[in-house]
Formats: C-alpha cells, sequence, structure tokens
C-alpha cells in the first residue's frame, strides 16, 4: 500500500479551515452571552410591566424620559431601604419579648374564685393539761426521773416550735441529754399535745354566710410551718378531702358572693390558761393565716385577747397568655403548671398536682434546707417525705443552731443591695401562672365590757373574715409585641412604602424563580445552554488529563502527544526531584 502525501498549499488549507472553525466557536460563545442579557432584559422589561410594586413600572417604560426614570428608581430605592430600616426596628422590638400586664376584667364576680382557708394558730402549741397522758403514751413504764425530766424539757421546747422562729439556744439545749428521747417520734407527740378544736372555738359561736354550722365540723388540724393550726376552707389534710367528697368538688372549697363584715366567715375562740405551763414564755396571742386553700402555709397576722378583729380579703386574679411559653420562666415570672420544675428532696411531686406543687414551691424549699443542713424533716411543719428520716429530740440542736438560716428567705440578687449579708435560704420559686393570690387588711377593736368573759384565765376573741368586695379585677400578662404584631407591622410598612402586600412577594418570587426559568425554556435557551456546559465540561476533563491544547498541537506538529493521564502537581515544576 501506497502513504498519501499532502501537498504544502493542501496543508496550509487545513489550517486556516481549523482556525476559522475555532473562531467560530468563539464568535458563538460570545452570541451566546449576548442572547442570556437580551433574555434577561426582555424579562426584566416583561416583569415591570406587570409588577402590582409601586415605582417598578416605571424603570422600564418607553414612554419615559431617562431623568424621570432615574427620579422614580431614587424614590424606589428610599421606598426600600425605609422598609429595612423599619424592619430592623420592629425585629429588634420583638426580640426583645417584652411583657405587658393589662386589667382583663374589671368586673369580675367574687364568686368565681374560691374563699380563702382561714387558719387559727395559737402561740402556745401545747395543751400542758395532757402531759401526763403523753408521759403515759410515749415513754416507757417505769421510765426512770432522768428520763422524765428530759421529757417535759423536751415538752417546753414545743410550746412555741415552728419552723422560721426556735426561740431556745443551742447552748441552752447542749445542757440537756436529748439523746434518750431520739426514739421518740415528735410529730405524733406534737399532734397528741396540740390544742383541739373544742379546746379554743366556741361551741355555736361559728358562721359562714350568716348561717351557722358546728366548728369543729369544718374546722381541721393541719400541718404548717407555725405546727398544727386549725384551717377552715381547706383541701389538704384527710378529714378536708372527706369534706369534698361529702359536698361535691364543685361546692368545697366554699364560695362567697357578698362583701362586707358578717358577710363570710364569723368565730370566737376563748382561751384557757390552764392549757399554758405557768411561767411559760408563750403569750396568749392567736395568729390568724389567710392562704390558698391548697396551700400549707403563707404569712400570719397576730391578734390580741379580748378583741375583735375584722379581717377584709381582696382577692387578684393574674393570667398569663399562652403566647409567652417561649420566654424563659425566669423572665416571665412564672411556671405553667404543664413546665418541668425540680422540687428539691421532696416526694411531692409524685403525690400531688402541679398546681398545688407551685402553690406550696416555698415549703419544699425550707424542707429541702432542713434535710441539707440537719439530714432530717420535721413532718410537724411539711407534707410527709419518705426520702428523709425524721428528725428526732437530738435534732434540735441542729434546727436551733441554723435557726438564723430558718428564719429568713433570701431573694436571688437581695446581697449586690447590701452592704453585710444576712444568711438565710435562697429558693428560686416561681408563682402559677394563673395566680390567684389575697390581699389582706386586719381592723382590730377592743370588745366592750358586757363581751368580756366573767373569769380572768379566760381569754376571748372574736373574729370576722370577710371579702373587701364583691367585684375584683383580673388582670391579663401577655407579649407587649407577639408574632401577629410583627407581621400586621410588617404588612402596614410594606404597604405605606411600596404599595405591597403578600401577594406581591409572592409574585417576585414566582417572576424570580418558576417564570424566569419558564422564559428561558420557551427561548430555547437550554439547548445552547447545555452545549456550553458540555463544553467547559470537556475543557476541564482534559485540564485534567494534561492533554495539549489543540492550538497548540497544531502550531508544533514535531510535539508528540503524550500518553493522557491525571494531572500531578510536580510534572511541571523546574526544579522536582
Amino acid at each position: 500500500m501506497g502513504i498519501a502525501l499532502i501537498k504544502p498549499e493542501q496543508a496550509v488549507s487545513m489550517h486556516s479551515n481549523k482556525m476559522v472553525k475555532a473562531l467560530n466557536a468563539a464568535k458563538s460563545d460570545k452570541d451566546v452571552e449576548r442572547c442570556f442579557m437580551e433574555l434577561v432584559r426582555e424579562y426584566f422589561r416583561y416583569y415591570c410591566e406587570r409588577s402590582t410594586i409601586h415605582c417598578v413600572r416605571y424603570l422600564y417604560d418607553p414612554r419615559l424620559h431617562n431623568v424621570e426614570r432615574f427620579i422614580w428608581s431614587v424614590l424606589l430605592i428610599i421606598s426600600v431601604t425605609l422598609c429595612c430600616s423599619f424592619y430592623m426596628l420592629l425585629s429588634e422590638r420583638y426580640g426583645a419579648q417584652k411583657l405587658q400586664t393589662v386589667i382583663d376584667d374589671s368586673q369580675y364576680p367574687v364568686f368565681y374564685v374560691q374563699f380563702p382557708a382561714v387558719g387559727v394558730c395559737t402561740d402556745n402549741r401545747i395543751n400542758w393539761s395532757k402531759l401526763a397522758a403523753a408521759k403515759a403514751q410515749f415513754l416507757p413504764v417505769n421510765a426512770s426521773e432522768d428520763v422524765v425530766k428530759v421529757f417535759t424539757t423536751l415538752v417546753t421546747y414545743l410550746e412555741t416550735l415552728r419552723f422560721a422562729n426556735f426561740e431556745h439556744s443551742t447552748s441552752e439545749l447542749e445542757d440537756e441529754h436529748l439523746e434518750i428521747l431520739d426514739f421518740i417520734n415528735l410529730s405524733a407527740l406534737a399532734h397528741f399535745l396540740t390544742l383541739r378544736c373544742e379546746d379554743i372555738l366556741v361551741p355555736g359561736s361559728c358562721k359562714w354566710r350568716q348561717s351557722s354550722f358546728n366548728c369543729c365540723d369544718y374546722f381541721v388540724l393541719e400541718k404548717t410551718e407555725y405546727g398544727f393550726c386549725l384551717v377552715f376552707n381547706s383541701e389538704l389534710s384527710d378529714r378536708s378531702k372527706e369534706i369534698k367528697k361529702r359536698e361535691g368538688a364543685a361546692y368545697y372549697p366554699k364560695h362567697n358572693a357578698k362583701a362586707g363584715q358578717s358577710s363570710g366567715l364569723n368565730f370566737n375562740l376563748l382561751l384557757d390558761e390552764r392549757f399554758k405551763r405557768p411561767d411559760t414564755s408563750a403569750t396568749d396571742n392567736v395568729f390568724i393565716m389567710i392562704k390558698k386553700p391548697n396551700q400549707v402555709s403563707n404569712a400570719v397576722y397576730s391578734i390580741t385577747p379580748n378583741t375583735e378583729t375584722h379581717v377584709s380579703v381582696r382577692p387578684l386574679l393574674t393570667r398569663t397568655d399562652n403566647t409567652t411559653r417561649n420566654i424563659p420562666p425566669e423572665r416571665r415570672n412564672c411556671h405553667f403548671t404543664d413546665e418541668h420544675v425540680d422540687f428539691g428532696i421532696s416526694v411531692a411531686p409524685g403525690r400531688f398536682s402541679k398546681s398545688f406543687l407551685l402553690s406550696n414551691c416555698l415549703n419544699n424549699c425550707h424542707e429541702s434546707y432542713l434535710v441539707k443542713l440537719c439530714n432530717c424533716t420535721l413532718p410537724i411543719f411539711f407534707l410527709s417525705n419518705q426520702k428523709a428520716n425524721n428528725c428526732t429530740a437530738s435534732s434540735l440542736r441542729c434546727i436551733s443552731r441554723h435557726n438564723d438560716i430558718f428564719g429568713y428567705d433570701k431573694h436571688l440578687e437581695e446581697d449586690n443591695y447590701f452592704s453585710a449579708t444576712k444568711p438565710g435560704m435562697t429558693c428560686p420559686c416561681l408563682v402559677n401562672c394563673n395566680l390567684l393570690e389575697y390581699y389582706t387588711s386586719t381592723t382590730t377593736l377592743p370588745l366592750s365590757s358586757r363581751e368580756l368573759p366573767a373569769s380572768p384565765t379566760l381569754k376571748f376573741f372574736k373574729v370576722d373574715v370577710h371579702y373587701q368586695v364583691e367585684m375584683m379585677i383580673t388582670f391579663r400578662t401577655s407579649l407587649e409585641f407577639s408574632s401577629i404584631d410583627l407581621i400586621a407591622n410588617l404588612g402596614g410598612i410594606f404597604g405605606l412604602c411600596l404599595g405591597a402586600s403578600m401577594v406581591s412577594c409572592v409574585e417576585l418570587l414566582y417572576f424570580l424563580t418558576v417564570g424566569f426559568a419558564l422564559h428561558l425554556y420557551d427561548n430555547n435557551y437550554y439547548v445552547v445552554f447545555r452545549k456550553k456546559l458540555k463544553a467547559i465540561g470537556s475543557k476541564g476533563l482534559r485540564y485534567l488529563r494534561n492533554e495539549v491544547s489543540h492550538v497548540h498541537q497544531e502550531a508544533g506538529p514535531s510535539v508528540s502527544l503524550a500518553k493522557s493521564k491525571l494531572r500531578h502537581p510536580f510534572n511541571h515544576r523546574t526544579n522536582a526531584w
């Protein structure tokens, strides 16, 4: 076979044809770019003619002068800038998450809420006339004189025992051999010796809404941080739950619709001196406690003997909207009943509702401090706790040693505002987000001589607990600026500055995505675009394989084609080893 020879004139012609093709390809790429920009301009003109946003249609109106277009462009830029500025301000206001409390109802009838529980606590906790019976009940038979003497001393300590104020000093307790009485259950002893309903309440003196009732049927002995007290309208003890079951959950705890003196609860108290120990430090005063029906303890008000005391109660209800749930409880200062709350070492979370626990958070916190400092709990003041041991007689030394801590509740940031810090209990307790509070005021008047008891050993008290108003004020706490407010304000600003709405935003989004893609498809741009992408891909692949370009191949025919291989970073280094 012969080899065909190519004449020089033919080689030059072939080389020139290839160069022309390369130039045409480059020109074709420029045409593609020009066609794409032309399509963009055409589509932008199409959008401006149909946009519902103000000023946009004037940007490409062929009937307007360039100066007019410039003016409308400046107005559009100013409007967009104002919208962005207002948006930043609104976003900052929304991010602050401020709360506001407003009056929800100024004429809310008081009978919608429960009447408060009324507790009666005497300063002297012990019925001294039952001391002999207590010895027979709690001491072993033929107990030694030392045991009996220490037992009598222990009873004197229980006379004024309360959680927040233990009067006996540590040195005084160190002198007593209290360990020999550690087998005695202090709660059972205090419950046995406490003054009962029949000991202090005057029979026939109790009235509810001007109707008489048996005092001891509704005044129930319950635990408080002041010891055992007689409580009316409570729902904590077993007896209270029996009353609720008997009368029905809708009617107990009781409600009251009237206000003013003698419209609520009335009762009389009579204290006998024979119940007190001779030379006792306990006074004849009585403490009145106003609290929620499911609350263990609250602040007390002292009343003196031979007086008539009127206790006016003004309920106040505050509701918190669910819109505040995104705010941390520490910022809104309350807990919803379905939120997780840590109640320390107490077993109450497994036995009571969350609403009950929020009302008694302080009580649980106080018990946690007692367990932490003295490694025991006193069921006289707290609910039954199976996780901690009960305090014994010798534990009273520890209670006395830390009395300054147990007697003071500290706020979290309190020490920042006082030069001298005071020891106390720091309880991070928050209230229920649906909070019912009872604000109380007392008025005490002396009794007339004809109302005083004949015997000087008897101390007489008249108590009247009633509502101050028939219509209460309810408050509502909500976000000052919620997400709905943000959307409404943004809509108003965009409408004011641009004359736009949510439909305009959807329209703009459509024109930028689906509409533009369809416009390119209708003008067959995707075929050209695909070819361009394929050419770019081929060029990149040749670069990775280190192939010599066709131009170089034609310019230097003497250079032999190397075998295709992937590009190595050291292949073209002049000083490579």
